[in-house]
């Protein structure tokens, strides 16, 4: 008797527990926005969905396609890059309204637009309804990066066909996401700072601005350059060896002839190769005619990884 019974109790509880397997997995599929099939950013949105970096409306969509308004932009990057205030000391509790005209308190996001008072240079008179324009969202973007880890990026020059439809207070911001493959132009090279941006084309920064912050950890160098890189306006050109492998060739400006340049460590992140590069530097016992040369290197990467240009190390 008592073994039967222990029996039909352990049968009860290994049904129930299959049974709650079975309502966890729809819950968990459930959750899933319905709405990002098909979208080029859907694997990130995911990924950011499954981190609380973004969320849905009552309805449980994400409506990547709808405009983003800053109080959105704000909640993302704050979140996504997770930017804090441990460390500083106040004097009082802080408000949004201390900080801002037209945020109120005990919003969703005023919290975030707290933070944003420190990282982003969110100006005062900032609307959180209205949307983000896109070079205004890479530059606050940029901030925030910026204010997690110091970093030196060698000054791109890169062809942008709208780049003069940049205001000149984002153009370096804009320039600099583009470099470190943060952002993204169009097939016509056009970057298109005055449109609103997307909720889509956002969390597709965010999370590779979030990838970036990982590998400049993952390169265990310090991030902060204390001398800047004699090389300048480096080009990253990639070519097939075989079927499976490119042959990946950074090329750069040196002062003379005795600069070269070598990679020095390569990142693999999310489907990107992260290339450090850094100069190798001229021997001191000889001289060297003072003539800007182009130097470079190649490697050799598998053809399922993007390679992108990463800070010298």
């Amino acid at each position: 008797m008592n073994t039967r019974r222990g029996c039909r109790y352990r049968l009860s509880a290994a049904m129930f527990a299959a049974g709650l397997l079975i309502w966890l997995s729809f819950v968990g599929s459930a959750a899933a926005f319905p709405d990002i099939q098909g979208d080029p950013n859907a694997d990130r949105i995911r990924h950011l969905q499954e981190e609380g970096v973004v969320s849905g409306d009552a309805n449980g969509r994400f409506r990547p396609d709808d405009r983003l308004t800053y109080a959105e932009g704000v909640s993302m990057i704050v979140k996504g890059l997770k930017l804090g205030l441990d460390g500083i000391r106040f004097v009082k509790e802080p408000k949004a309204s201390d900080s801002y005209d037209f945020v109120l308190d005990g919003k969703w996001y005023s919290d975030a637009f707290i933070t944003a008072s420190f990282y982003l240079d969110m100006p005062r008179s900032v609307k959180p309804d209205l949307s983000m324009t896109r070079e205004r969202f890479a530059y606050h973007l940029y901030r925030g990066i910026s204010s997690k880890a110091g970093f030196a990026l060698p000054k791109p020059k890169l062809v942008i066909e709208d780049a003069a439809d940049i205001a000149p207070e984002y153009r370096e911001s804009v320039q600099l996401l583009l470099f470190a493959g943060i952002a993204e132009l169009d097939k016509d090279r056009r970057f298109e700072p005055k449109r609103a941006i997307t909720r889509s084309e956002a969390a597709g920064m965010v999370y590779e601005a979030s990838a970036f912050l990982r590998q400049l950890e993952a390169s265990g160098k310090p991030a902060k350059a204390s001398d800047p890189s004699p090389l300048t306006d480096l080009k990253l050109e990639s070519a097939p060896l075989t079927g499976e492998v490119n042959t990946v060739t950074v090329r750069a400006t040196a002062p003379h002839p005795g600069y070269g340049i070598r990679v020095a460590s390569i990142v693999f992140d999310q489907g990107k190769a992260f290339l450090h590069v850094e100069p190798v530097m001229p021997n001191p016992d000889r001289i060297y005619p003072q003539v800007l040369t182009e130097v470079s290197t190649a490697v050799y990467i598998g053809s399922e990884y993007k390679p992108v240009l990463a800070l010298p190390e």
